[in-house]
């Protein structure tokens, strides 16, 4: 059972290689667009403050590197947003390409086959992850040691392990109800405007507030306190147990949540809808 659970998987995992390297023009866009999206906020900061530093930014973070701070977002929120669409979506996907029905009535377990369609995810998304990683290292001149680099793994870790399964949660959603995109472009939105992506979240009550309840800041607390402000990973366990234990609570309920919705779509009989 387990050897060909893992040969779904990898199988899954060449498949989605195969379609994105048909499309060159894919590859090309995810290999220059970590620089195209930075580029707008290295404008941005120099014409608003002079420079990429800033006192009251440091004030608010402990850093006046406002670059980094904004690099450091996109890096994490790169995993989150792989997770949501490629993950999320996946399953719409097979209805595009007219496999869908194929997957779902195959003996093979349906989460068997999002967990290749997560790794597959997660090596593309390491991909860009590691482009931007560079351009912190040698454009702006970041050290990143072994010593830092291991915890801050550790934490992307944990927060990948509790988004990837809301985002099998959200195929099971894809299943019943055909499309996701719209409340997939509506998380998105709101991670962007109450996580500290790329603004810190102190500069406002309410931000601050509904901040607290999404993981994907204290993942970002935690890993730019490593890089900026040469934090050890001991002063931060708080934050960990706190991503560990949301891990359990994502993990879970994204299980049951799938599994309900499969069931209920096979009930109507809706499989193949469109």
């Amino acid at each position: 059972m387990l050897k060909r659970n893992l040969n779904v998987i990898y199988y899954e995992f060449v498949k989605l290689t195969k379609i994105w390297l048909s499309y060159p023009i894919i590859f090309l866009f995810f290999t220059i667009f970590p620089l195209i999206w930075v580029l707008p906020f290295i404008f941005q900061g120099k014409a608003l403050v002079g420079s990429f530093s800033s006192i009251p930014f440091k004030e608010l973070t402990g850093s006046e590197n406002y670059l980094a701070f904004l690099l450091l977002g996109s890096i994490v929120s790169t995993y989150v947003f792989s997770g949501l669409w490629g993950v999320g979506n996946s399953l719409r996907e097979e209805t595009y390409w007219g496999t869908l029905e194929y997957l779902i009535l195959s003996p093979t377990n349906p989460l068997v086959i999002l967990i290749g369609k997560t790794l597959t995810e997660f090596v593309y998304a390491t991909i860009t992850v590691v482009v931007q990683a560079l351009i912190i290292v040698l454009i702006l001149g970041v050290k990143i040691t072994l010593a830092k680099l291991l915890p801050i793994i550790l934490i992307i870790l944990l927060l990948l392990i509790g988004f990837y399964g809301f985002a099998i949660a959200f195929a099971g959603f894809t299943l019943l109800l055909k499309e996701v995109e719209g409340w997939i472009r509506t998380l998105e939105w709101v991670f962007y405007l109450f996580s500290p992506i790329r603004y810190p979240v102190e500069i406002n009550p309410i931000t601050k507030f509904i901040a607290s309840f999404i993981p994907l800041t204290y993942a970002l607390l935690a890993i730019r306190a490593i890089v900026l402000l040469n934090k050890s990973i001991y002063s931060l366990s708080k934050i960990l147990l706190i991503l560990g234990v949301i891990d359990v609570v994502l993990i879970t309920v994204a299980i049951f949540l799938f599994r309900f919705l499969e069931k209920k779509t096979r009930e109507l009989g809706t499989i193949g809808g469109y």
